[in-house]
């Protein structure tokens, strides 16, 4: 059997990528370094912004993706794993330029969620305004209705949250980011959802996991979860 070695297509953006491999460290039950997974991760922050890809204002990240896809195909990694929510807006278009398998974050999201909260129908997404309009989301979780915040809160809350001055992507983690995030949490719940998904990997950085009274899940621990059980399981 080959050797499993998990590639991370990070740099999108670069924080995001180390809180994930922090994550996958967390979860990995080990008595020594060598039970560790054999991950190679890939920091490659000058892919175009998949956000104002989708939106039309800006230029395409493929070719770039597809690039350091191939990096990592040629290191010999047997998966790779984009922890960025919005890069998987082109994940099939990577995918059919590659050989190596991709993983898919919101399939290994909703999976979870049917698993451990069965019946749940009202989903909440906290997510970027390109995620929000390629409606990947809402392709995956077909059987559940996608609830994101309204247009003012998206772009007064979420977004400065995560692109402000002071937002996460600024190097923000605490102070303005957490409480505009939290507060877009709570709208979420207000209009009836009965989980939420942090929809953006830079998310888990600023906000809790109890932010709110209803779950709230963090992608990256779940993440790192996944691929724990498929590689060490």
């Amino acid at each position: 059997m080959a050797e499993k070695i998990l590639g991370v297509l990070g740099g999108m953006g670069p924080e995001a990528t180390a809180y994930f491999f922090q994550q996958l460290i967390k979860a990995t039950p080990v008595k020594s370094d060598a039970d560790h997974i054999k991950t190679i991760l890939l920091s490659y922050p000058q892919i175009p912004d998949r956000t104002q890809a989708i939106l039309g204002k800006g230029e395409s990240p493929v070719e770039e993706m597809v690039k350091a896809a191939r990096i990592l195909e040629q290191a010999g990694v047997t998966t790779i794993f984009m922890p960025c929510f919005t890069a998987h807006y082109f994940i099939e278009t990577i995918q059919a330029r590659i050989q190596t398998p991709m993983a898919n974050l919101i399939k290994i999201i909703y999976d979870h969620i049917k698993t451990e909260y069965e019946g749940t129908k009202k989903i909440g997404i906290l997510c970027t305004n390109g995620t929000k309009e390629s409606k990947i989301f809402d392709k995956e979780m077909q059987d559940s209705l996608v609830l994101y915040p309204d247009d003012e809160i998206q772009e007064k809350w979420v977004m400065q949250a995560i692109y402000g001055e002071q937002g996460i992507k600024a190097g923000y983690t605490d102070g303005k980011p957490t409480v505009l995030l939290k507060d877009a949490a709570k709208h979420l719940q207000e209009k009836g959802a009965d989980l939420i998904v942090m929809g953006c990997t830079e998310i888990p950085l600023a906000l809790s996991e109890d932010a709110v009274l209803i779950p709230t899940l963090n992608s990256m621990k779940i993440a790192a979860r996944h691929f724990v059980k498929g590689f060490k399981g």
